[in-house]
């Protein structure tokens, strides 16, 4: 049973370490700004292109790039809100107009980004960092991406945390994600506090897709193809929730590894159905729990992770 689940639970942290880190900032934006970002998808993209770029034509190191990429994607995430979304929001534009603008938005990216990278004959292309097996767990490899991804994930969780708790800026994307009037009559600079807010939202985003470069290879269409999956946890998040984005980051990831796995073995469903899982837990958190986790604790997660990974011990035992 070690063998047979060990490579679904390495890819689960995997996946749900660069889930989270990708959703958090879909979930920021949302929470702080009202903007329901399609074109986060595309923040991705722009960052995996600019880690590709760095590493490929540039010749340097996986931290240079990811802090390239970082850079890039806050900039253009900033210069989205600049030149769309403020504006917009400045003429009253309502929740559903926003959508349809971020829509429209991450089109117009997709496609000068295709146009750039196609010129240079980028259009597929993988970053040159070597994925490389550090030791193996049951036959299966923990690589240096997983070494990376990880703990990167582990540090933006605590950073983050810091932020929201022991700054007066963390506090103040709290209270304008809380009540954006009341924010900006008790004297929080709310202009400042959104630009922050999509810097932070878009540099993880890109952050995310340079560490997706590596894994897989990339196109203009990289982000988009992941955004079903942030989508589904940054519901599970209720769209507010940074600490239920973050868990529903990594029940994303596990529902979709442990459980096509497991259709797989017990049904012989296909692997290639794994998206279904994403839209099964938009469907049944909408029916069951549309606020997802919104308002459950941090001591509530630690119980369900308790009783998880003792069902998990006592499986495996039986195994």
């Amino acid at each position: 049973m070690v063998v047979e689940f060990a490579d679904p639970i390495l890819q689960s942290l995997l996946l749900g370490s660069l889930y989270t880190m990708m959703a958090v900032g879909l979930t920021m934006t949302y929470a702080v700004t009202r903007v329901p970002n399609f074109a986060h998808a595309e923040f991705i993209t722009v960052g995996a292109y600019t880690s590709v770029a760095v590493v490929n034509v540039l010749g340097r190191g996986p931290v240079e790039s990811f802090v390239l990429a970082f850079l890039a994607s806050a900039g253009v995430a900033l210069a989205s809100d600049e030149l769309v979304f403020k504006p917009l929001f400045r003429r009253g534009a309502t929740p559903l107009h926003l959508l349809v603008a971020s829509i429209g938005l991450g089109l117009v990216i997709r496609y000068v980004l295709s146009i750039v990278v196609g010129s240079y004959d980028f259009l597929v292309v993988k970053s040159r960092i070597i994925k490389e097996t550090l030791f193996s767990i049951g036959g299966s490899p923990f690589t240096n991406l997983h070494a990376w991804a990880i703990p990167t994930t582990v540090a933006l969780v605590i950073v983050l945390y810091l932020l929201f708790t022991g700054t007066r800026l963390g506090k103040a994307m709290r209270a304008m994600a809380s009540n954006f009037d009341l924010a900006r009559v008790a004297g929080i600079k709310t202009a400042q506090v959104r630009r922050f807010t999509w810097l932070l939202a878009g540099g993880l985003g890109g952050l995310g897709g340079a560490f997706w470069s590596v894994n897989v290879p990339i196109t203009p269409e990289t982000g988009w193809g992941i955004l079903l999956w942030l989508f589904a946890a940054s519901i599970l998040g209720g769209f507010v929730s940074y600490w239920g984005t973050i868990a529903g980051g990594y029940v994303v990831g596990f529902a979709e590894n442990l459980g096509i796995s497991a259709l797989h073995n017990a049904f012989g469903v296909s692997l290639s159905y794994r998206p279904m899982i994403a839209l099964v837990i938009i469907v049944l958190v909408f029916l069951i729990r549309p606020q997802g986790f919104t308002g459950v604790t941090m001591g509530d997660f630690g119980k369900l992770a308790r009783r998880w990974f003792a069902r998990m011990r006592a499986s495996l035992g039986r195994g």
